[in-house]
């Protein structure tokens, strides 16, 4: 869960070096995943974000593996909505919704039941 690998982070940060171990094992599984997405997407950009986004020593072992599989290695950034990307996300699809049923001219809102 979420809270578990936060909480393993933090112990890492704190010099727990089975929690550092851990989160290394992490950061490569991620790493490796990453690459494999890049490599059939060819995206411009990869955004670290979630929890994720606050791992110590994130960005540089995801831009040197994409620069080693890649010929062009997208650009790698952190998101700047941490762990609220996934509510912020959601409230934008329903503010969405709210504003396509108050603006819509009539005859033009689809019914969604």
């Amino acid at each position: 869960s979420g809270w578990m690998k936060r909480s393993a982070a933090a112990r890492a940060r704190k010099g727990d070096e089975r929690a550092r171990a851990a989160v290394d094992r992490f950061i490569q599984r991620l790493v490796h995943d990453v690459a494999a997405l890049v490599l059939a997407l060819d995206p411009e950009l990869v955004v670290v974000g979630g929890w994720a986004a606050g791992l110590d020593g994130v960005l540089q072992p995801l831009r040197d593996e994409l620069a080693r599989f890649c010929l062009r290695p997208p650009r790698v950034a952190l998101s700047l909505l941490g762990e609220a990307a996934v509510a912020t996300g959601a409230l934008r699809l329903a503010l969405d919704h709210v504003e396509e049923q108050l603006f819509a001219v009539e005859g033009t809102v689809t019914a969604r039941r």
